[in-house]
């Protein structure tokens, strides 16, 4: 979503903040270290999230944008007071940044992961994994933009790895166009047979969806969010965030 001047992307909401809608000018709090810190008026009772108690990993930014995750405490729903708890095997992935201005109109360009959150299970399930990432991007005047992708998470469960058609190869294959003027979406499918145990996709592989968008001078990084869906629950995921640089 686009809050202002701001563009924040938040994955994984636990049961009871999914359905919270913020405003355009909405306020987003950093802290000094420009992690986020809440968005929306806390103070007011209404639409508000907040990290409250609980604890930030694998957080990092640079002048463009901010990423991270709340974990292992209870975050702020709906006013000031912690009152949804997040286990340490949980998480509330999140990215802030500011949005292009000025975006490319032609040319391929190679982007290299610099920061990620640990995905993790919505239910807790499993420690956090990792992730990988790069991606390739065939720029075109305005949604002729075509990202290409290729990614792997990695749980106790497997790998489950997931691209775009043509790859990195040949991005202008790409189903994943831009859904706005700097921001793209689309579904994916992980490799057949990925991943094991309480979260096997099976022969059909598991449907990915994927946003994200591009921030600071002439799409100087890209940010994306992704959320793996188990096909044998309804609801369960594996999500998290990364930024990558144009290189």
């Amino acid at each position: 979503m686009t809050v202002g001047e701001v563009a924040l992307a938040v994955h994984q909401l636990p049961a009871g903040a999914a359905s919270l809608q913020f405003g355009a000018g909405a306020p987003v709090s950093l802290d000094e270290g420009l992690r986020l810190r809440s968005v929306g008026d806390c103070s007011s009772g209404g639409a508000c999230l907040a990290v409250g108690t609980a604890q930030y990993a694998e957080t990092g930014s640079d002048p463009y944008v901010s990423w991270g995750r709340w974990t292992n405490g209870s975050i702020a729903v709906g006013g000031t007071s912690p009152n949804t708890p997040l286990s340490s095997n949980q998480g509330v992935h999140y990215l802030v940044g500011v949005p292009s201005v000025t975006m490319p109109t032609s040319g391929t360009f190679s982007y290299s992961l610099i920061g990620a959150t640990s995905p993790t299970a919505s239910d807790g399930s499993m420690a956090p994994g990792s992730f990988r990432a790069n991606a390739t991007v065939h720029f075109a005047p305005a949604s002729q933009t075509r990202i290409g992708l290729e990614a792997q998470v990695t749980m106790a469960t497997g790998q489950y790895k997931f691209s775009t058609p043509g790859g990195l190869g040949n991005a202008s294959r790409s189903g994943m166009p831009m859904d706005g003027a700097t921001t793209f979406s689309g579904q994916l499918q992980t490799q057949r047979n990925a991943g094991s145990g309480n979260f096997d996709c099976g022969s059909s592989g598991c449907q990915v969806n994927v946003t994200g968008g591009f921030f600071g001078p002439e799409a100087a990084r890209m940010g994306l969010g992704y959320s793996i869906l188990d096909p044998g629950a309804a609801g369960r995921t594996i999500s998290g965030v990364g930024v990558l640089e144009n290189k």
